[in-house]
């Protein structure tokens, strides 16, 4: 029977077509532009919207019938005023020439012990996903209306009794190419907010992200913005966010990344790692330029954070040790408003000793590194420091 209602809900999603989805925005980079032209996007046919219907327990079949009956030339439509609940994992890496127009309200059912055994998991920092976008040419926009809510309380109450509990991140893309993703407010989710994976030529725009625990002894946990990782050619820009962690952090191989236009509250700064934390791999982080921000009440604005390197025969992958290149990362025109600490760059990451840390030195080298047209009168925190550089060599 439960294969039955599945199926039912799937086909009943696909044939409610009787209103037109709304037109998709235009996405432009601006002011700064990437180095590489991203791939046009040709309009959708008017005539293939799949509408995903909102009265089920679990829409995931619902809206994966869609994006299947919808592939190739159509648009999944997600009406305003309506509330989507999403209960099981959902895989969307197949797309091709699709946009999703979320202009309802999607919600992750608070299931902890469901989503900890499903998540798609990914041995990076141990990051898991509800559910993730890959494919060719594929839009998701909300017009400002639509919004995905983790329900992210629930989680960071679970947390702060046990630190295993395993958080998924909000939205992902895994091998998405040639795409946007626009107008949509990200609240509350139990990790970060945004994981970009093994993704290109995308542009991240118009977004409002906000991670604000509805309990005062409830406090929020690892909200980053947005974290890139294997991934290139990628504008993140136009956008505010209210978190309590990075606000944009440049994971492992990311490279041709701009980020511009951001209004950034409460955060960890805007951070390049952190990096060469696992033994045996090697790290990539140039080209980056992060342009016009507006970064207030922070612990950092702009930050480099290196795991050192380990002692001969030390056991452990994820201890530091990592080998790699930071290269080409300019930072300019910076607003700091009562931030801690301006700049902040150490190749120390995670150990405070400092000792130790130059007896074995980071693997990772950085080079070329740029802070130019920084503005603003910081926190009285570490008054009169405005920053620091340690090196481990």
């Amino acid at each position: 029977m439960r294969v039955f209602n599945a199926a039912l809900l799937a086909f009943m999603a696909v044939t409610a077509l009787a209103s037109p989805g709304p037109n998709r925005p235009s996405v432009k980079c601006h002011p700064k532009q990437p180095s590489r032209p991203f791939p046009h996007s040709p309009p959708r046919n008017p005539k293939r919207i799949c509408t995903v219907l909102a009265e089920t327990a679990d829409a995931g079949p619902s809206i994966l019938a869609a994006a299947r009956k919808c592939n190739h030339g159509g648009t999944v439509y997600f009406p305003p005023g309506k509330t989507y609940t999403i209960a099981t994992v959902l895989d969307l890496t197949f797309l091709a020439n699709i946009d999703f127009a979320i202009l309802g309200n999607i919600k992750f059912k608070d299931d902890l012990t469901y989503w900890q055994a499903h998540a798609f998991q990914y041995s990076f920092q141990s990051a898991s996903l509800f559910w993730r976008f890959g494919g060719r040419d594929v839009n998701i926009y909300g017009l400002g209306t639509g919004s995905i809510d983790g329900l992210g309380d629930t989680w960071w109450a679970a947390w702060a009794t046990n630190s295993s509990v395993a958080r998924p991140i909000l939205f992902g893309t895994d091998g998405l190419h040639g795409a946007t993703i626009s107008g949509l407010k990200l609240i509350n989710p139990p990790n970060w907010f945004n994981f970009i994976s093994n993704s290109s030529e995308v542009i991240i725009s118009d977004m409002n992200l906000s991670a604000i625990s509805k309990n005062a002894s409830v406090a929020v946990k690892n909200s980053d913005g947005w974290d890139t990782y294997r991934s290139s050619n990628i504008v993140i820009q136009n956008s505010v966010i209210h978190n309590t962690d990075d606000c944009v952090s440049f994971k492992p191989n990311s490279t041709e990344i701009i980020v511009q236009n951001l209004r950034c509250t409460g955060s960890h700064g805007i951070s390049v790692g952190s990096l060469g934390q696992y033994q045996g791999e090697f790290d990539i982080v140039e080209n980056i330029h992060v342009y016009n921000i507006s970064m207030s009440n922070a612990t950092d604005g702009a930050r480099i954070k290196i795991w050192p390197g380990v002692a001969p025969g030390t056991v452990g992958s994820t201890v530091g040790g990592g080998a790699g290149r930071v290269k080409n990362i300019t930072y300019e025109k910076y607003t700091n408003i009562n931030n801690d600490q301006v700049i902040a760059l150490t190749q120390c990451y995670a150990t405070s000793n400092t000792t130790l840390c130059a007896l074995y030195p980071s693997e990772i080298i950085v080079k070329d590194v740029i802070f130019n047209d920084f503005v603003g009168v910081m926190s009285k925190k570490y008054d009169p420091i405005a920053g620091y550089l340690i090196c481990s060599v």
